[in-house]
């Protein structure tokens, strides 16, 4: 296909759009551009060139993207990946970007929403199990601006006990011992704790016989969570640290994204949009060149 980009293709355009001419960047070293790139974008050129061969590909017809008839391009890509990672205003972004704020909203969302639909394709739950643990679960906490609430100035609903303030909160499970992101469950209000969203849906996915590791706030369910004890011989107790250790390196890769890491202006569905498009481009960079260390 014609519109498939090399890595190398994509990171001269993208920094092209970020204001880093051919010449500037022929200046540097392959190093700097990479790092200029990741802070714009929050990735790296090879992954964003995966996700657009897998938009041009897929036959999600959610996900896919045709640029003749669509009349998109890879840079609206880069616009929807610059949101994700920068968050700007907009009038910055129009600026930055040079392009009026109605067309860089337009395609941003648009981009937002196939990243959305690609989850359905990267973000897959194993239909077999082959050993006795199988994933680690944990939520993460975004910050929201405080919704309106009827009689109160703040809604006890949405208050995380993490920040202290309002915020959402998102259920991931991540494989322990392969390479991937397996469930992204979300939003739910912050004040729901992490054993009502563990029962509401994810409990219903485990297998028989089965466990799962998670911290000590899912520990009333013993029959199918495993946590952290100091009972524990040494080698579980390791075996345990590492798998949650592999599960947080993956939220901080999702929490780079400024538009889940910081106080999201947008509403609440759209930071749902926003936390489950920034999950899939983790999960890409899993698979190309950036894997969670082995448990």
């Amino acid at each position: 296909m014609s519109d498939v980009l090399t890595a190398d293709e994509v990171r001269r355009i993208g920094l092209n759009l970020c204001g880093f001419d051919d010449e500037r960047q022929d200046r540097v070293r392959d190093k700097k551009n990479r790092e200029r790139f990741h802070a714009h974008c929050g990735t790296s050129p090879l992954v964003v060139a995966v996700i657009w061969e897998d938009l041009l590909t897929t036959d999600l017809e959610a996900a896919s993207v045709d640029p003749e008839e669509d009349g998109t391009c890879i840079d609206h890509l880069f616009w929807a990946l610059c949101f994700l990672k920068c968050y700007p205003v907009e009038n910055v972004a129009e600026g930055s970007m040079k392009v009026c704020d109605k067309t860089f909203r337009k395609w941003v969302w648009f981009y937002i929403r196939k990243l959305y639909a690609l989850r359905k394709l990267k973000i897959v739950m194993p239909k077999k199990w082959r050993t006795r643990f199988i994933f680690s679960v944990d939520g993460v906490h975004c910050p929201l601006n405080e919704p309106m609430h009827g009689e109160y100035s703040k809604n006890p609903a949405f208050m995380s006990h993490k920040f202290r303030s309002a915020g959402l909160d998102y259920e991931i499970a991540i494989d322990i011992f392969n390479n991937n992101c397996i469930w992204c469950n979300g939003p739910y209000r912050a004040g729901k704790n992490d054993i009502s969203v563990f029962r509401d849906k994810l409990i219903h996915e485990i297998p028989l016989g089965k466990l799962v590791v998670a911290d000590l706030e899912c520990r009333r369910e013993r029959s199918v969570v495993t946590t952290p004890s100091s009972h524990d011989a040494k080698e579980v107790r390791e075996f345990k640290s590492r798998s949650l250790a592999k599960h947080e390196k993956f939220n901080g890769k999702v929490k780079n994204f400024k538009s889940v890491s910081g106080r999201f202006r947008h509403g609440i569905k759209k930071h749902g949009l926003c936390f489950h498009a920034a999950v899939v481009v983790c999960q890409h960079q899993l698979e190309n060149g950036s894997p969670l260390d082995p448990v």
